[in-house]
């Protein structure tokens, strides 16, 4: 129903902030960033845009307030006492979570967004790093890279999920790219001719838990907190 069923003519609008949280939530869950607008929003509310931006005045304020209300409805993992295996913990939570809401990868790539509930990741990533012998700059560039790793699985994941959904549709896989490979596009390349083969297969093993690790392990080697 209208938010503006029933009110008099000039009396303003009360239009709850919550309210305004919760319809960008299941709009954003249903058409993506690309499909949402602040005029379909005050719309779908019943409400003039001004109306909206009178609580978010930018779109980037209000994608920032729907990512921390979720945040605050998730329950913190219990984590490994193991500093390498709490980061590791820490970076499959933050992957697997996000992979719930497809829309926010467009929103965590501008890098705007970060709030109160999400500094629990922050801290315990940078304590579990310091654990492992980095000092504080040493642990902002193993999060600014494991973040650019997340983002990527986030990507990679959301990009299988639409490969699946376009599978459903047409009723057979889209063609990937090695299976249209010529021997045109091979020639003089015989270490992609070489593996291309097995590719599809190895691919399809990738573990992230498995590459989470490996990646921890490159930034921060085994042995480095003993010296």
């Amino acid at each position: 129903m209208s938010l503006t069923a029933g009110r008099k003519r000039g009396r303003p609008i009360l239009l709850d902030r919550e309210a305004v949280v919760s319809t960008t939530a299941r709009l954003l869950a249903t058409a993506g960033v690309a499909g949402f607008s602040m005029r379909g929003l005050a719309r779908e509310l019943g409400v003039s845009t001004a109306a909206v931006y009178h609580h978010f005045p930018t779109r980037s304020e209000l994608f920032f307030a729907v990512l921390s209300a979720r945040a605050d409805e998730l329950d913190r993992p219990p984590l490994p006492s193991d500093p390498r295996e709490r980061l590791v913990a820490v970076v499959v939570y933050l992957i697997d979570t996000l992979h719930q809401l497809p829309w926010v990868l467009d929103i965590l790539v501008t890098g705007e967004t970060f709030g109160r509930a999400a500094m629990w990741i922050l801290d315990e990533f940078v304590q579990a790093a310091h654990e492992l012998g980095a000092d504080d700059e040493k642990a902002i560039y193993v999060y600014g890279v494991m973040w650019r790793f997340v983002l990527g699985e986030l990507m990679t994941r959301r990009a299988a999920d639409e490969r699946a959904r376009a599978t459903v549709a047409a009723g057979r896989p889209p063609r990937h790219w090695t299976d249209t490979a010529t021997a045109e596009m091979l020639a003089d390349f015989p270490n992609v001719v070489r593996v291309l083969p097995q590719w599809s297969r190895s691919i399809a093993r990738h573990d992230t838990t498995t590459a989470t690790r490996d990646m921890l392990d490159g930034l921060l080697p085994i042995g480095v907190e003993n010296i």
